[in-house]
């Protein structure tokens, strides 16, 4: 393929792979929370493992998928900094969403579309640097 045309389609690419990893994160995390909810763990401790565990995923498909990199501790280790702001905001958010009403298999599907547009602009922010 020419470079011309690698270098225009090379960035949508990227950016639907990007999507692609980032609904394969909220599956497989969500998917862990439902598990450890079935196992009788209660909704907090269920809600932060796989929060972790998504992080784990995330950097490993993005790393490797996304952005066809080599896994290094020093990426891996920089990479959770914009999912600290965002646990601390979700970490809050989870217990007021269970406090009005919402269910608590529904609050983390509500906390992520609450979150995206904060990720986003945190992991460009970072990226960019």
């Amino acid at each position: 393929m020419p470079d011309s045309i690698r270098a225009k389609w090379l960035p949508a690419t990227e950016k639907l792979r990007f999507l692609v990893a980032g609904g394969s994160t909220t599956a497989v995390s969500y998917a862990l929370y439902l598990g450890l909810l079935a196992l009788d763990v209660p909704a907090m401790p269920a809600y932060v493992v796989s929060y972790v565990a998504g992080i784990v995923w995330s950097y490993t498909v993005n790393a490797l998928w996304v952005f066809r990199s080599r896994l290094h501790w020093r990426s891996f280790i920089r990479y959770p900094l914009v999912y600290v702001l965002q646990a601390i905001a979700s970490f809050a958010l989870f217990p007021f969403l269970l406090q009005i009403g919402i269910a608590h298999w529904l609050a983390p599907l509500l906390i992520t579309i609450i979150m995206l547009p904060v990720t986003f602009l945190l992991s460009r922010a970072i990226v960019r640097r």
